[in-house]
């Protein structure tokens, strides 16, 4: 299971996701991503640094979340993603739509 906690740096939600991401908790990923939009905050950044597991389900939700905001002329960036979680993203080519930092603070400088 995943815990998704979201805190507020500035006026930038970052969203941090503790442990494994799959079918069952990819929902709550979704939830804490669609809460960020609803509060029209359309540049997020998603801290993966303590993820353990990332499923197709939840890079669905990030994907889902991403075109949204790109809808909104926003951005979802990705931050701290393990080796494994990195490889996962490059194997089906995610690596190549989100803009991924080696931690928080990058990928917030970056807006």
């Amino acid at each position: 299971m995943a815990t998704v906690n979201s805190q507020m740096h500035g006026n930038i939600p970052v969203i941090s996701v503790n442990g494994r991401v799959d079918g069952l908790s990819a929902p709550q990923l979704e939830s804490a991503l669609q809460a960020a939009l609803d509060a029209r905050h359309y540049k997020v950044v998603v801290d993966l640094a303590d993820t353990e597991f990332l499923s197709s389900a939840g890079m669905r939700a990030l994907l889902k979340a991403r075109m949204e905001m790109q809808d909104k002329k926003g951005e979802l960036r990705l931050a701290a993603p393990s080796t494994f979680i990195l490889d996962s993203l490059k194997l089906v080519g995610l690596d190549k739509l989100f803009k991924i930092y080696d931690s928080s603070q990058a990928a917030l400088a970056g807006f």
